[in-house]
């Protein structure tokens, strides 16, 4: 369902309202989520899937190797502070 460098919005729980991007994917299909912010790349969170909304934007993740990188990349794409819900 979700593919790594996928950027999500979360819909559900502590982190609603958020962008993050996908990091991993778990074996069992749940996606590992990070922003480089609240959720590092050293620990990113596990999150059900029905909780997440894609984007329909990609990072690369190849060429991310710290938390100030993703958040930049995020930033690049215009969706660091996404607004009230609609």
């Amino acid at each position: 369902m979700f593919q790594c460098g996928e950027v999500v919005f979360s819909a559900a729980g502590h982190d609603k309202e958020r962008f993050y991007a996908v990091v991993e994917v778990g074996e069992d299909g749940c996606p590992l989520i990070a922003d480089g912010k609240r959720r590092k790349l050293q620990s990113p969170k596990r999150k059900n899937p029905k909780h997440l909304r894609p984007t329909g934007k990609q990072v690369e993740l190849a060429g991310i190797g710290s938390d100030r990188a993703l958040r930049r990349a995020l930033a690049a794409l215009g969706l660091t502070d996404p607004g009230p819900l609609e």
